[in-house]
């Protein structure tokens, strides 16, 4: 693959986005992070993160809490609701 190096400057938002994908592992550097942002588009990159996000917090939640009590007649509510 041919590519160009660009030297630009981001406004903080877009650094912020970055560090996040990568911190999330949805990116493995910067130029990937960004070559994200490009393709997919900004709204798209912060949509994944917030799930990503969201995920972050229900298991940390579960860790320090446990696992949350599921219905005794779960398979029940599940076949209903196939039906």
């Amino acid at each position: 693959m041919v590519s160009n190096v660009i030297a630009l400057r981001i406004d903080e938002n877009t650094s912020n986005l970055i560090d996040k994908l990568i911190k999330y592992n949805l990116a493995n550097n910067k130029a990937d992070a960004l070559r994200l942002i490009m393709q997919s588009g900004m709204q798209s990159a912060k949509k994944t993160i917030e799930r990503k996000e969201k995920s972050h917090t229900i298991i940390k939640k579960w860790k320090e809490k446990g696992l949350p009590e599921l219905p005794q007649d779960l398979s029940e509510i599940s076949m209903q609701e196939r039906d």
